[in-house]
C-alpha cells in the first residue's frame, strides 16, 4: 500500500481528540511549564512544548459555563471537580482553553477545548468503555451526532460520511468544512460514537483562510502551469505523467515543493486549484502520486503533498 508522506501541517479530528487523551495519559512524560500570572513568552508557541497558565476569575467563569455545556450536550458525565488552564501548545501550534473534568478518585474523565474565539475545539470522555451487546445503527448514530454537535454549539447539516470503526466498534460520523461553497482541504467536524451510541469524542479542524484573490485564473491555466512544473522536474529524465484530477479547494501553502517556502508558523489557507498527478515511466517506481496547489490568483504553486 502507498505510504503518504506528507509535507503540509493536516490535523484530523480524530486526532485532534488523541491528543487531547495523550495530554491527559502522558502528561509526565511530556514538558509542560507553568507559566506566571503575566503571560507567555513571545517564544513560547514555536517550542516543542505545552506551557499551561491559569485562567483570572473572570475568564474561568466563561470557559466553566461553556465546558458545563459542552459536558452535558454530548452527554459527558459530571465531575466531582475540574481544573481549567490556557494552553500554548508548541507540538500543535495552537493556543487554546482546556478543562478536565476529575471524578471524586482523582481520575479525569474528560477535557474539552476551546480556541481564541471561544469555539469547541476538540471534547473527548475517558471515564469508560463502550457497554457489551449494544451496536447503535448508522442512522441513529447520525441523528445522536447531529443532535449532539449542534447542542454543542456547532453548526451542521447531513454529514458528509458515515463510517464503521472497524478496530472498536461504533461510528465515525464527518462533516466537511466548506467556504463561499469551496472545500477547505484537510477540515473538518468530526464525531465518533461508542457501539451503544454514547457520544466519545467530537473534534472540530479549522485553518484561518486568507482573502480571496481579486482575480481567479481558470481550470485552463492551472493545468499549465502544473504542466509547466512538472516537465521542468521529468525534463530530461525517463518519466511521463498524468493529470487525473483538477479541483478548486482552499488549501495550506507549505514547502513540499520549494525549502523556501517552509515557516514556523501555519500560514491562513489560500484559494488554489489542486491538481493530482501520476507519474509513469521512471518517475513512478518512487513516486505513486503528487498533489500540487496552484494559487488560484497568480498561478504560482505554493505547496502540495506527495505519495510514495
Amino acid at each position: 500500500m502507498p505510504a503518504v508522506i506528507s509535507r503540509t501541517t493536516i490535523k484530523s479530528a480524530i486526532g485532534a481528540g488523541t491528543v487531547v487523551a495523550c495530554l491527559v495519559v502522558t502528561a509526565g512524560r511530556m514538558i509542560a511549564v507553568p507559566q506566571p500570572s503575566g503571560g507567555f513568552a513571545q517564544t513560547a508557541i514555536d517550542e516543542p512544548a505545552r506551557f499551561e497558565m491559569a485562567l483570572d476569575a473572570n475568564s474561568e467563569a466563561v470557559v466553566l459555563a461553556r465546558a458545563g455545556k459542552t459536558r452535558d450536550a454530548l452527554g459527558f458525565p459530571v465531575g466531582a471537580r475540574h481544573t481549567s488552564k490556557h494552553v500554548r501548545d508548541g507540538f500543535e501550534q495552537a493556543e487554546y482553553d482546556e478543562v478536565s473534568e476529575i471524578d471524586a478518585s482523582g481520575r479525569v474523565t474528560s477535557v474539552t477545548q476551546f480556541d481564541a474565539q471561544g469555539r469547541l475545539r476538540a471534547a473527548m470522555r475517558l471515564d469508560s468503555a463502550p457497554r457489551a451487546g449494544l451496536n447503535v445503527t448508522r442512522e441513529a448514530a447520525i441523528r445522536s451526532a447531529q443532535r449532539s454537535a449542534v447542542a454543542a454549539g456547532l453548526a451542521v447539516d447531513t454529514p458528509n460520511a458515515a463510517e464503521v470503526d472497524e478496530a472498536n466498534g461504533g461510528w465515525t460520523i464527518r462533516w466537511a468544512r466548506q467556504q463561499d461553497g469551496i472545500r477547505v482541504r484537510d477540515d473538518e467536524t468530526r464525531v465518533h460514537l461508542w457501539s451503544d451510541g454514547r457520544i466519545q469524542s467530537l473534534a472540530r479542524v479549522e485553518h484561518d483562510l486568507a482573502s480571496p484573490p481579486d482575480r481567479r485564473i481558470g481550470s485552463g491555466q492551472a493545468r499549465q502551469a502544473v504542466s509547466a512544473t512538472v516537465d521542468r522536474w521529468f525534463a530530461g529524465r525517463n518519466s511521463a505523467y498524468t493529470i487525473q484530477s483538477l479541483a478548486l479547494e482552499w488549501a495550506g501553502p507549505n514547502g513540499a515543493f520549494d525549502p523556501a517556502r517552509v515557516t514556523d508558523s501555519p500560514q491562513p489557507y489560500r484559494l488554489a486549484w489542486v491538481a493530482n498527478v501520476k507519474p509513469t515511466g521512471a518517475a513512478a517506481n518512487y513516486v505513486w502520486l503528487m498533489t500540487l496547489y496552484v494559487d488560484a490568483g497568480d498561478g504560482s504553486i505554493i505547496g502540495g503533498d506527495v505519495v510514495e
